[in-house]
């Protein structure tokens, strides 16, 4: 057996795994809102509640997708040449789809959750008690980033978030 084959296999494990991971965290609940893994929209990241949601709907469908990983795994191990890589891409793609159809189910779920309207969300306005534009500083911005799971807002920066708003007066 060609060492090209395992490699492919163990590569489709991996992904496998890490789809299994989240779909059994996104069941549970247990999933915290990060910059990696789960189903990640601006629906889903307006609330730690949104995001629950999103991944509990998801779950189920990412967990099946490890289950076409697993199996395209086998297959690329069982069946030798070329044709273990067309198992293997097969397989890759089938998941990506089921994962790709899941995650607008939960983005939609998402969607159906209030807003919470007691504080910060990841990329919003972020309207304080203060109106001023000065009041946006790197402690807040390093706060509003906090809300998105993340340590800096380069995913909220596009829409002048982090920026200093008191420069572009």
């Amino acid at each position: 057996m060609s060492a090209l084959p395992v490699v492919v296999a163990v590569l489709v494990f991996v992904l496998a795994a890490v789809w299994a991971t989240v779909g059994v965290l996104g069941l549970t609940g247990r999933l915290p809102r990060n910059r990696w893994l789960g189903v990640r929209a601006d629906e889903s990241m307006r609330s730690d509640q949104a995001f629950v949601a999103a991944n509990r709907v998801a779950a189920p469908g990412m967990l099946a997708a490890a289950g076409i990983l697993v199996l395209a795994g086998v297959l690329t191990l069982g069946v030798g040449g070329y044709w273990s890589l067309v198992f293997a891409v097969v397989g890759v793609v089938a998941g990506l789809f089921v994962v790709g159809v899941v995650s607008a189910y939960g983005v939609r779920a998402a969607g159906a959750v209030p807003a919470d309207d007691g504080g910060c969300s990841c990329c919003s306005s972020h309207d304080h008690e203060e109106s001023s534009p000065a009041a946006t500083s790197a402690s807040d911005a390093a706060d509003h980033a906090a809300d998105c799971g993340t340590s800096s807002c380069g995913a909220c920066s596009l829409r002048g978030i982090c920026s200093n708003e008191s420069a572009q007066a």
